[in-house]
């Protein structure tokens, strides 16, 4: 696989699964029933469920203070996205548009 990184990123507040948190109903209008994989290499699993099948993209990542840059490597296109982790809730503003995910327990 193209997209898939063997350097290690930073960010492990960030490592695992998360679901957009769906009582944000604002989020949920954006950009979907989403979901996210971090792992520690810097790979990242962008899935949007879709009622027929899901919309899978694989991108990377690393982290750069409070900011996630993003990439697809299929399509080349760095993105900056702040965050923020607190317990188990992720927060993001990407383009404006503040979103809430939740971990998902592995």
């Amino acid at each position: 696989m193209r997209w898939l990184r063997k350097s290690k990123a930073t960010g492990t507040e960030l490592l695992g699964r998360w679901r957009i948190d769906p009582t944000d109903a604002e989020a949920l209008d954006a950009f979907g029933d989403a979901a996210l994989e971090f792992d520690e290499r810097g790979n990242l699993i962008y899935i949007i469920k879709e009622a027929e099948k899901d919309q899978v993209i694989l991108m990377t990542y690393r982290v750069a203070g409070d900011v996630i840059i993003t990439d697809q490597p299929s399509h080349p296109d760095p993105q900056s996205t702040r965050f923020k982790v607190t317990d188990d809730m992720l927060n993001l503003a990407f383009g404006g548009q503040p979103s809430r995910f939740i971990r998902i327990p592995t």
